[in-house]
């Protein structure tokens, strides 16, 4: 090998590398996001429609909301998660109220996805 294919070879290597470096932070960044807003989701129905669940609830919850994020966020991260979610839904909550847009939309995401499990 020529030592300009490999410079272009190790170019073309660094380029592809941070794309998918790249996207592969946004989707992870989405799983993320995905994540809290069902945390969010049930909190606001816990405090808008007073919403309770047992063990078993949650469990199925659970195992609901890991499948559509794929499995793909380690436990201790899904913790900090659930407790950013946790005081995020308080504070909407406590500043615009249960019949905020915001709020609809969370109780109208819980409705749809996860009441019935």
């Amino acid at each position: 090998m020529s030592k300009s294919f490999v410079i272009r070879l190790s170019a073309a290597a660094l380029v592809a590398g941070s794309v998918f470096g790249t996207a592969g932070l946004a989707a992870a960044q989405d799983m993320n996001a995905m994540y809290s807003q069902y945390h969010q989701a049930i909190r606001a129905a816990m405090a808008c429609e007073g919403v309770s669940m047992d063990p078993a609830t949650w469990s199925k919850v659970a195992t609901y909301i890991d499948q559509k994020i794929n499995y793909e966020i380690p436990a201790g991260e899904r913790l900090t998660l659930i407790e950013a979610a946790k005081t995020d839904t308080r504070v909407l909550i406590d500043k615009k109220g249960c019949d905020s847009e915001e709020a609809a939309a969370l109780l109208g995401l819980y409705n749809s996805e996860l009441a019935s499990l």
